[in-house]
């Protein structure tokens, strides 16, 4: 028989857990919940398709494949949740969920690509070429990961063809906004490798995970017959990237987060 040992049995399981996080307090808490809101997100898709099902039935290719595409999203958030618990919740431009270097990251980037282009798929899957397209940008992301090539490239185009076919079919400008979440995702990343205050580790994903509302408002506003103003787009645009300006100087000059070493790190 194997003698127990009574240090490893008197540890507590959320001492455990707690190893492995080394950020604390409201920091720790604001970021688990922005990765709870991104994993929880996409099914906000599925309710928007169920509400409308009729009248996506009459425009688009597949509704059901919404569904198809919210699950992968919502997984592609777990395996980030994953990657950044080896990381231990502490993002530096060296932690593999930054520099896209690890298991998980890819399965992220590879759930989340092959998510948009199940999304353009279900809008116009009827034309061979959108098929084309989407398969080549989940095809295309696993060698260009593994060699270290520009494995953003399959996310955005995936990501271009959702915005230009949600824009032909459902008619409604403020799809293109999924553009300014990209480069608001961007300016906050950048000021978090920059800083390693981990509280803008939440902000950037609260950002990444939110473009999927611009989506489901364009397909409602389609439903309804609506359409958004491009002058009062055009004006979020500008009031958005005069507000990135006037904030940088402040968000660059944020104190790094305190690091909690724990023993079993």
């Amino acid at each position: 028989m194997r003698p127990i040992d009574e240090t490893a049995t008197a540890i507590r399981p959320i001492d455990q857990i707690l190893s492995t996080v080394q950020i604390r307090g409201a920091e720790a808490i604001w970021v688990f919940l922005a990765h709870c809101y991104a994993l929880l997100v996409p099914l906000a898709i599925c309710a928007a398709v169920y509400q409308h099902w009729q009248y996506l039935l009459a425009t688009t290719f597949n509704p059901f494949l919404f569904f198809v595409a919210a699950c992968l999203l919502s997984a592609g958030g777990a395996f980030e949740a994953a990657q950044n618990t080896m990381d231990n919740w502490y993002l530096t431009e060296d932690s593999a969920s930054a520099n896209g270097v690890g298991l998980c990251d890819f399965l992220f980037y590879w759930l989340v690509t092959a998510g948009q282009a199940v999304i353009a798929i279900a809008i116009g899957g009827d034309n061979g070429w959108v098929v084309a397209i989407g398969v080549a940008s989940v095809l295309a992301l696993p060698p260009l990961y593994f060699t270290k090539g520009p494995y953003f490239a399959p996310l955005a185009v995936s990501n271009l063809l959702v915005i230009g076919l949600a824009f032909r079919t459902f008619g409604d400008p403020v799809v293109f906004l999924q553009l300014l979440v990209v480069a608001a995702t961007m300016y906050f990343f950048a000021a978090l490798l920059k800083t390693r205050a981990q509280v803008l580790h939440g902000f950037t994903t609260v950002v990444a995970s939110s473009g999927v509302w611009f989506l489901i408002l364009t397909m409602s506003d389609g439903a309804a017959g609506l359409s958004s103003s491009w002058l009062l787009l055009a004006a979020i645009v500008v009031v958005t990237v005069l507000a990135g300006f006037a904030l940088w100087p402040y968000l660059s000059r944020l104190p790094a987060s305190r690091r909690i070493i724990s023993l079993g790190t």
